[in-house]
């Protein structure tokens, strides 16, 4: 039997359910969750660390799973473009405590954290930034071979709480989940334009309702919602979360510094104003153009 018969061959009963094994996957440099990585005005479609097509412009996708609370992570050491990637030392799934397998938890609590403080990390920032990970389709999948693939997005701190453009319909990923809620809209029904912020040098993201989605569209994200490894997407582990930044790290904390528990916490943001325009007519200007 020639070795292109075999591959021509459908697998037998009892492997019929089974996908390309994980070794097979990693010997092939497969391996890995499918990523969309935004950095410098393009995303980039990834697959380990392969990199499988890139988009120039706006990214139209439905978002099927966000993790349900804004993360943490934190690296002791600033990032050097030589060296091997490394877990985080700290990095939490709540935001409130470091998660179990964190390498070097660096407080009991987020809020009482040292690196939780403005101006222990690069300027005025803190050295524990903010994360956040959402699981999305790509609208140009419909209709292709790939339909169904789900990539996964870390947002960081400027893409989180920045500052969007609500009048032109561009929000953070924060005020654009209450905008839609304040409209009575849901996120996975609507396909969404993720684009670059040109206020911030390209370097964080904003999002824009565009229509709703199709009753075929809803079909293949309802059930994709509900995989295994959708839901574990938006979840970080050690590994993982060496990912989830763009490798623009704090000044690293020396280990025999003693650092006082902060007294004063950081005062609350102020209250996202939400703009008052129905989101139907937006969604029905945008659609008409």
């Amino acid at each position: 039997m020639s070795n292109i018969a075999l591959m021509d061959q459908a697998l037998p009963d009892f492997l019929q359910a089974a996908p390309v094994s994980e070794l097979t996957k990693s010997l092939a440099g497969k391996s890995g969750v499918p990523r969309i990585v935004s950095k410098n005005g393009i995303f980039r479609k990834m697959l380990g660390v392969d990199e499988q097509g890139k988009v120039k412009g706006d990214l139209e996708v439905v978002i099927i799973n966000a993790s349900p609370k804004v993360g943490r992570i934190f690296y002791a050491k600033a990032w050097n473009p030589e060296s091997e990637p490394t877990p985080p030392d700290c990095f939490s799934n709540d935001g409130q405590s470091p998660d179990k397998g964190a390498v070097n938890p660096q407080a009991d609590r987020c809020d009482a954290c040292p690196n939780n403080i403005k101006g222990s990390g690069q300027g005025t920032s803190k050295a524990c930034r903010y994360t956040r990970r959402i699981a999305v389709v790509l609208q140009e999948d419909f209709g292709t071979s790939l339909e169904g693939r789900v990539y996964q997005m870390n947002l960081a701190s400027m893409s989180l709480f920045g500052t969007g453009a609500p009048n032109d319909n561009k929000f953070v990923f924060e005020d654009y989940t209450k905008y839609l809620a304040n409209n009575g809209k849901s996120l996975e029904y609507l396909v969404t334009s993720v684009s670059f912020n040109e206020n911030n040098d390209n370097q964080s993201v904003l999002f824009t309702p565009m229509r709703h989605i199709t009753k075929d569209i809803y079909e293949v994200t309802s059930k994709a919602s509900q995989r295994p490894d959708v839901q574990k997407m938006v979840v970080m582990t050690p590994y993982e979360a060496q990912m989830s930044t763009t490798k623009v790290l704090p000044k690293p904390v020396a280990k025999t510094e003693v650092v006082e528990e902060p007294v004063k916490r950081p005062k609350a943001e102020a209250p996202v104003v939400v703009p008052k325009k129905e989101l139907d007519d937006v969604l029905k200007a945008w659609s008409e153009e």
